[in-house]
């Protein structure tokens, strides 16, 4: 079964690479034979992870680079469109892309439909804001990230899987490390685009590390006046984000209660329960989700971070507790060796071929409605 994969973004971005590029090894050896074409190119991923310009003038070679992919979609059995084929153009033309190509698959895990309906010009509102959604009601199955995209995806189709964003662990370790015993350290990842997320809560973490020896670990994100908030700033490398997570007591991922934050999918959280940590997360979208309360994490609502945290401080044997019971729920709920031959059975039936595989275990987030 041959398979064109169309990610937004070459393999820089978290989305291409735990969305599509991790599954290539499994899908290949049961049968699946995997191009990959990127809409934007390294140079724009770059930039973009980066925090620096966009480089809009080489968007008319992305346009260019995607025409030319779906132009040969038809040598295929399946496409798988992260999005939308091509951003900010028009339904019609979506559309017309969409029937070039051979049944398709439209995989989400950002709203993006909120860079549409939400758009501060009323022209793009007006043009956009139900594009995806009629993208959606002709794909042949459609993949969420989150139940907040999985409730949009069935306004328009019955025709929708939550596939949630998930890590592969053979990278991670396989037994819990003992961090720093003299230093409470607390983990944040991310890139320059959700920075904002941790400075929401950057006074809330000075206030609770006055006058202990703690310190906040910010794996790519761009540096900024942390006030009294003793920060290290850790360039992101993705050799190197498994080790920084491990080294921490904890992670956390503070989200604001926007529409756009709804729609993620958690991954931060995941990550670091795939390392044995304890998360605190703001109980927004995806969050409330991965993170059962007291079980495998703590919520923390605004004020309410240095409390949560200080539960960790002072207790070792809850960290403990609660980063075991995290790393068990990502093994059984959000782990790539659960997920592989689920995807690959929901795009073998979306393609409407018969493809040897191992059965799905079943759960009810794994389930087509």
């Amino acid at each position: 079964m041959r398979v064109l994969i169309l990610p937004r973004h070459a393999s820089q971005a978290a989305s291409c690479r735990h969305r599509f590029l991790q599954y290539l090894p499994y899908l290949r050896e049961h049968g699946f034979e995997c191009d990959v074409s990127p809409f934007f190119d390294v140079l724009y991923t770059r930039a973009v992870l980066g925090g620096g310009e966009k480089l809009w003038w080489r968007s008319g070679e992305a346009v260019a680079r995607r025409l030319r992919a779906v132009l040969r979609a038809r040598r295929y059995d399946l496409v798988v469109v992260h999005g939308e084929f091509v951003p900010f153009l028009p339904h019609g033309i979506e559309r017309w892309l969409a029937r070039l190509s051979v049944p398709f698959v439209c995989d989400f895990d950002d709203a993006f439909f909120h860079a549409y309906d939400q758009h501060p010009s009323g022209i793009v509102r007006r043009l956009l804001r139900d594009k995806l959604g009629q993208l959606m009601a002709e794909a042949a199955l459609n993949c969420a990230g989150s139940d907040y995209l999985a409730a949009y995806a069935r306004r328009f189709s019955s025709k929708v899987a939550l596939v949630p964003t998930v890590v592969d662990l053979a990278r991670y370790p396989a037994s819990s490390a003992q961090p720093d015993p003299q230093r409470f350290s607390i983990g944040w990842i991310g890139s320059p685009a959700t920075t904002p997320h941790l400075q929401s809560i950057v006074g809330e973490l000075a206030a609770f590390a006055r006058g202990r020896n703690v310190e906040i670990v910010a794996i790519g994100a761009r540096p900024f006046d942390a006030g009294g908030a003793p920060v290290r700033w850790v360039e992101w490398q993705e050799h190197t984000e498994v080790a920084e997570l491990a080294r921490t007591h904890v992670g956390i991922m503070p989200l604001p209660d926007t529409m756009w934050a709804e729609g993620k999918c958690g991954f931060k959280l995941i990550q670091a329960m795939a390392c044995w940590r304890p998360v605190v997360a703001s109980p927004v979208g995806a969050n409330l989700h991965i993170v059962e309360n007291g079980i495998s994490g703590l919520h923390a609502a605004p004020g309410e971070w240095p409390v949560a945290l200080t539960r960790l401080y002072d207790d070792p044997e809850l960290c403990t507790r609660l980063g075991e019971a995290g790393r068990r729920r990502v093994e059984r709920h959000y782990s790539l060796q659960v997920w592989a031959p689920r995807v690959a059975s929901f795009w073998a039936n979306a393609a409407g071929k018969a493809v040897p595989l191992p059965a799905p275990s079943q759960n009810p987030q794994s389930c087509v409605d």
